[in-house]
């Protein structure tokens, strides 16, 4: 009574195999991507909040 998955079976369990191991692969790789997005909009907002550098109060270069 033990009968061997026809060669279309087969087919559609490996796809099903296929698409499983795809989509964690893309969520694993979406989760990298937000990742790198929170930490260039964190460099961003670090950028944006540091003050300008001051103004010369003396000039430094020789006057000749």
């Amino acid at each position: 009574m033990n009968e061997e998955p026809s060669r279309l079976q087969l087919l559609r369990f490996a796809r099903r195999v296929v698409v499983q191991q795809a989509t964690a692969a893309l969520a694993q790789i979406d989760g990298w991507i937000a990742v790198e997005e929170r930490h260039e909009a964190e460099r961003r907002r670090g950028e944006e909040m540091r003050p300008p550098p001051p103004e010369r109060a003396f000039s430094t270069g020789s006057t000749a």
